[in-house]
């Protein structure tokens, strides 16, 4: 199977989330193609300068040593996937941005030239940069290319394909300058996440038990300990670790802190709230990636304004509440992505490809049009690559279909919280008894059957979500997205 790989960008400030996503992000770094790491700053981080003194800032080297941990598993993960980018090519795109203050964006920095660099080059395939912290250093290199070009008779193309190009992935909005500088500027196409990546985050103890159990400490102790010199840094509640440059509030694997949060145990998970960017681009088969209101690992979006999309507002009916939640759209894929994640884990300690679990490999016809009141087939060919037994697992997402229109839904305002302060709305409705559906014959084996129905107009989408998973220790899941169109 060929990849779809997507050209990206990470840019990040450094917190110790940032740095458990960067290790997962390093392990999915062969379903991309690594355009650029960047250290910038952020409201929670920055480096200082004469004026103002450093702000839990945790350094500028710890990419370089991810890596180098990295080099000490490439030779295992090759034999697993030979896409991995080698641990040079990394080291080769990383550069230091904007890290001087919150929101610095004056000063030309080698992060901000490499980052304009990369928006001016012949390479026409959209560039996705992804906003761990501060949008500063991309504000910084947009406006190098705005100086330069503005009033000459190449600004009107320049700005043409850089809005065609750059698409900003921002997880919360962690300093002004997007606000203040890029969006007043730029017709950039944006995704903007300001809550569910609080459910991969501090705010995981929220999510319901059936969830968060893949995140608690019996979870990482199983799957994560001892796994080798990268995930060694992968850092858990109350593990030891002191990161140097952070306040004491936020040193997580100190004693000191499991004391005081009791509901806490040794080795639950910290935090990857900025993981979702690069979930949003990796080769699940979700194809969440064609369009933000199709909905993936990396969320579902709605459009609120050209070219800019937002979760706000954009609810899925969650079974386990019975209810529609925003944060469900989500927090859906959660066990998938933790079953996911082991799995590679045990890429970085063996060589042996017969003994690990690799993707099953599915055909199916992803696109079809049918007419009203059509009875339908589809079928799936599948395999595992160690041949494994699979088991098949459809169903209709609905809140993607567009013959479904929630729009009607009343939504209430709730309130998340991160850590001891009230943080942001998020949004779901009453309990809602579910009467949407589309009857399906086999969706636990490799055929279904269904009929469109009768009311469907022209143009109306049904999204059929396939599942296929091999049987192992350690599961891997293959998806397709079957996209039907009423003609």
């Amino acid at each position: 199977m060929v990849k779809q790989k997507h050209r990206t960008v990470v840019t990040t400030d450094g917190e110790i989330d940032d740095m458990n996503s960067f290790i997962r992000f390093l392990l999915y770094s062969n379903d991309m193609e690594v355009a650029g790491i960047i250290l910038t700053s952020s409201m929670f981080h920055y480096s200082g300068n004469d004026e103002k003194p450093a702000y839990r800032w945790t350094g500028e080297t710890w990419i370089p040593e991810m890596i180098h941990r990295y080099a000490e598993v490439y030779s295992n993960l090759v034999k697993h996937d030979p896409d991995y980018p080698t641990p040079q090519s990394l080291l080769d795109v990383y550069r230091i941005g904007n890290i001087s203050d919150v929101g610095e964006m004056e000063e030309e920095t080698e992060g901000s030239n490499f980052l304009m660099d990369l928006m001016l080059d012949q390479d026409e395939r959209p560039l996705y940069i992804q906003t761990w912290g501060g949008t500063n250093t991309t504000a910084c290199a947009l406006k190098s290319i705005q100086e330069r070009f503005e009033g000459t008779s190449e600004w009107a193309h320049i700005k043409s394909k850089i809005e065609s190009k750059v698409v900003l992935y921002i997880i919360l909005d962690q300093d002004g300058t997007y606000g203040d500088y890029i969006s007043k500027n730029w017709n950039l196409t944006t995704l903007n996440d300001s809550l569910n990546f609080g459910y991969f985050g501090y705010g995981w103890k929220n999510l319901p038990k059936e969830i968060r159990s893949s995140l608690d400490d019996h979870w990482q102790q199983t799957h994560i300990l001892n796994k080798g010199s990268l995930i060694e840094k992968y850092a858990l509640i109350g593990d030891g670790y002191y990161l140097a440059g952070e306040i004491e509030p936020e040193q997580f694997g100190q004693e000191k802190w499991l004391e005081a949060h009791p509901d806490y145990k040794k080795y639950d998970f910290i935090s990857e709230g900025d993981s979702l960017s690069y979930f949003y681009l990796i080769q699940t088969g979700l194809r969440g990636f064609e369009h933000p209101t199709y909905g993936s690992w990396g969320g579902r979006f709605t459009e609120v304004a050209p070219n800019t999309f937002s979760t706000e507002k954009t609810v899925d009916y969650n079974p386990l509440t019975q209810r529609f939640e925003q944060e469900y759209s989500f927090y859906r894929w959660i066990n998938d992505i933790q079953a996911d994640f082991a799995a590679r884990v045990q890429w970085c300690v063996t060589n042996d490809f017969e003994v690990c679990s690799h993707y099953p490999e599915v055909n199916i016809d992803e696109n079809i049009s049918a007419k009203v009141g059509e009875n339908l087939t589809l079928r799936a060919l599948a395999k595992d690559p160690n041949g494994l037994s699979i088991a098949y697992h459809w169903w209709c997402y609905y809140e993607a279909s567009t013959y479904w229109d929630f729009s009607h839904l009343e939504l209430e305002a709730g309130r998340w919280t991160l850590g001891d302060m009230e943080f942001i709305d998020s949004w779901h409705s009453s309990k809602i008894e579910k009467t949407w559906d589309l009857p399906m014959v086999g969706v636990d084996t490799n055929q279904i059957s269904f009929q469109i129905p009768e009311d469907a107009k022209s143009g109306d989408t049904f999204h059929i979500i396939l599942e296929v998973s091999n049987q192992s220790e350690f599961p891997l899941k293959t998806y397709k997205r079957v996209i039907i169109t009423v003609e």
